[in-house]
């Protein structure tokens, strides 16, 4: 078992770690360990961001998919899954996915699980594992648990270390967004750090808005088919890892969270989540709610330096079909 004791500045646990720029490059190798080749049917929840589709069409696997209750588990019984090669269990938010239905239908069905665990690198489930080393093959995005400007990972358990593995990809890339590296070195600044970096933010979102109409970045069209970036991680990228805090670092989340909790109560705002688990190191709150619970946890988030965005940018599959609860989740990020 991994427990929180045992925590090293990257990965802990009898496998092999290797590190890319983006998960969706660890994703594509997760495949590939599993299996997957042109014609492989990969089983996903119809609550996730597109972009995780590239990896599938460039490995010319097929998706099916499974619908997602409003507490994102599972809405229908694993037994009624479409049968499929490989399922990815989603642990949304940071949040522990419960796997028991995962195991089950693998069992069923044969299927390889892979874990995405690309919001809850900190996290862990009740029983003391760190999530994203829970099933054979885990996937992480570092950079959205840290300020940095690329960074993801794939975890292989000691029963796939017999396998062919790739060699690690060189860790000499610029980085995907560069730009993770001033705001982080801004809000380092003593005294006057948070200040300079909400003037900078502000600018960059104010110019953005005369440029494009919308003060965040637009849907990337061609994200279920391509990737944006080589997988080579940015050049920095250990050093980042080995000087991670991470006792503090899940404190203050977990602390960000019930502060959230209380103000959500106050404005109306519907956790997604009833309660936040002992070990889980949230990624964001994740909630529900009107115009004014929005404009409430808005104004928490803008107080304390978070961004507030809707949750995800649904596949186009989907979109046509989506109930309304895939449409109205809100997330206060707590990316510092």
């Amino acid at each position: 078992m991994l427990i929180a004791e045992a925590w090293q500045p990257a990965f802990v646990g009898e496998g092999v770690v290797r590190y890319y720029s983006l998960a969706r490059h660890a994703l594509i190798e997760a495949l590939r360990l599993a299996g997957v080749r042109p014609g492989s049917r990969v089983l996903l929840p119809e609550y996730l961001c597109r972009d995780l589709l590239a990896p599938l069409h460039l490995l010319g696997a097929v998706s099916r998919w499974y619908a997602v209750a409003p507490d994102m588990q599972p809405a229908t019984a694993s037994a009624e899954w479409p049968a499929a090669d490989v399922v990815l269990a989603v642990n949304y938010f940071g949040f522990p996915q419960d796997l028991r239905p995962f195991q089950a239908y693998a069992e069923r069905t044969g299927a390889v699980v892979i874990e995405d665990n690309a919001h809850g690198y900190l996290s862990r489930d009740q029983a003391g594992q760190w999530l994203g080393c829970r099933t054979g093959l885990g996937v992480f995005s570092l950079r959205k648990t840290m300020r940095i400007p690329d960074g993801g990972a794939l975890w292989v358990c000691a029963a796939y270390t017999a396998r062919e593995l790739p060699a690690q990809v060189a860790f000499d890339g610029a980085g995907v967004n560069p730009a993770q590296s001033t705001k982080a070195r801004l809000r380092g600044l003593p005294v006057v750090g948070e200040l300079a970096y909400r003037l900078s933010t502000a600018l960059a979102r104010t110019l953005r808005k005369w440029r494009t109409g919308s003060d965040i970045p637009g849907a990337d069209p061609d994200s279920e088919q391509m990737l944006p970036a080589a997988a080579n991680p940015w050049a920095g990228l250990m050093p980042a890892l080995a000087r991670g805090a991470a006792p503090a670092e899940i404190e203050r989340r977990r602390a960000a969270y019930l502060r959230c909790a209380v103000v959500g109560e106050q404005v109306g705002a519907v956790p997604v989540f009833a309660s936040l688990p002992p070990h889980c190191a949230p990624y964001a709150y994740a909630f529900r709610g009107d115009a004014a619970a929005l404009a409430g946890m808005q104004r928490h988030a803008a107080r304390h330096g978070f961004d507030l965005v809707s949750w995800p940018d649904l596949p186009r599959e989907i979109v046509c079909r989506a109930p309304a609860h895939y449409r109205n989740v809100f997330l206060v990020n707590f990316l510092w």
